[in-house]
């Protein structure tokens, strides 16, 4: 009955719970008198309904997984900076590779005309001409990383190579691409130009010889005599509190739509399809491994705040779009 009578006011149009949370649910329910349903019980209710699960609000901003390395030049994340609409005044340059170490911070750039594999190679071979190497290289899915001959090239060197497939992508370096383009947006300004190709090597170097906030020195400064303290001041804090999980193994879930690129609050947020929680894994925060109906796991990790239970039987567990 208590179900029968939470579809009566949830899908009634006139009623103040028609289409609403738990606690516009919850305070209908308890305003009437007419039955006593808790909270939990209405939650449990709300992700059988299709309704509810599909439009929930999304959050788009929350922690997300730290990158922690061992030691100097164990990992390096790269990118691919797009300068195309530069390109005139830049001898035909048209991106930016950037590098960068993940415990020192220490970066590198070199200028490309073409995202060709040929040219990965080259570029990535002058910067480790300099005198280091890493043990893995780190990029978000760009296919002009993937291609055969710079993947060649990381094998022959033995750099092991992987990947992000969630929407984090490669935070570290991402955060030095805003850095240089400031810089080198603010040199346009100074000088009255757009020509950057010749100072390039110069605003690195600059990046390099200032005090990074996060390890408190100098990139340039950091070495193998003194790298445990820089480790210790990114990583030693870390809460030594037990990781908790808010989903269990088997659990069902929607997985947001959140990577859109445009979104309209009124519109589904969450996939018509519902997956299963296969892994969990222990990381700060941490993140889930899924698989769909018919047991393919899917690419990637997701965080939580990604994914939202649902309890759907068999017969409904997928609905095909008509």
């Amino acid at each position: 009955m208590a179900e029968k009578y939470l579809s009566q006011i949830y899908y009634d149009p006139e009623s103040p719970a028609s289409f609403g949370g738990v606690d516009s649910v919850y305070r209908a329910v308890k305003n009437e008198g007419k039955y006593e349903i808790s909270r939990n019980k209405i939650r449990q209710w709300l992700q059988k309904q299709d309704a509810y699960s599909l439009h929930k609000p999304v959050r788009y901003r929350f922690r997300r997984n730290r990158i922690i390395v061992g030691a100097m030049d164990d990992e390096w994340e790269a990118d691919l900076v797009i300068m195309d609409s530069l390109s005139q005044q830049n001898n035909g340059y048209k991106y930016v590779l950037t590098v960068i170490d993940v415990l020192s911070k220490y970066a590198w750039v070199e200028a490309i005309k073409a995202k060709t594999g040929n040219n990965l190679v080259k570029a990535f071979e002058k910067i480790i001409k300099k005198g280091r190497k890493p043990k893995m290289f780190h990029t978000d899915k760009g296919t002009e990383f993937i291609n055969r001959q710079f993947q060649t090239f990381l094998k022959k060197h033995g750099i092991r190579f992987f990947t992000t497939y969630n929407e984090t992508k490669a935070s570290i370096v991402e955060r030095f691409n805003r850095t240089l383009k400031t810089k080198m947006w603010k040199y346009f300004t100074a000088n009255n130009t757009l020509q950057y190709v010749d100072i390039l090597q110069k605003l690195v170097k600059s990046y390099n010889r200032s005090r990074h906030r996060s390890i408190g020195m100098r990139p340039v400064d950091v070495n193998k005599s003194n790298e445990n303290i820089v480790w210790q001041t990114l990583y030693g804090k870390e809460s030594k509190k037990s990781i908790q999980f808010k989903f269990n193994i088997g659990d069902q879930v929607r997985i947001s739509k959140a990577k859109r690129t445009f979104k309209k609050g009124y519109l589904p947020n969450w996939t018509e399809e519902v997956f299963t929680v296969t892994k969990r894994v222990p990381r700060r925060p941490p993140v889930y491994k899924i698989a769909d109906y018919e047991g393919e796991e899917l690419e990637g990790t997701f965080y939580e705040q990604e994914l939202q239970k649902v309890n759907k039987s068999d017969s409904d567990y997928y609905r095909v779009k008509k």
